[in-house]
């Protein structure tokens, strides 16, 4: 495969790390993809490419991490709030 046809993860890595939620989850899913896809039809990833299929996982992480948080938060904030209604 040629390597002027590198798919444009650069874009998708970045997204994803910028909306670290479950909004950068997809973006870096997609990112994620569309690499493996390339290197499954014989390119291999090079430069902004290689740097996007990297960044496509960081920024899954971090989504995955920044939603369970915020999980938390709400449940707690859900919690806490029944918590002081009870004692009526």
């Amino acid at each position: 495969m040629e390597q002027n046809n590198q798919p444009n993860l650069l874009v998708y890595g970045i997204l994803s790390i910028v909306f670290s939620s479950i909004v950068g989850i997809i973006l870096g899913a997609i990112g994620r993809s569309k690499g493996k896809k390339y290197v499954a039809a014989g390119g291999t990833l090079t430069g902004a490419s290689k740097v996007g299929y990297i960044l496509s996982l960081v920024g899954i992480i971090l989504g995955i991490i920044v939603t369970v948080y915020v999980v938390i938060l709400v449940v707690g904030a859900i919690a806490s709030g029944a918590a002081n209604y009870s004692s009526f």
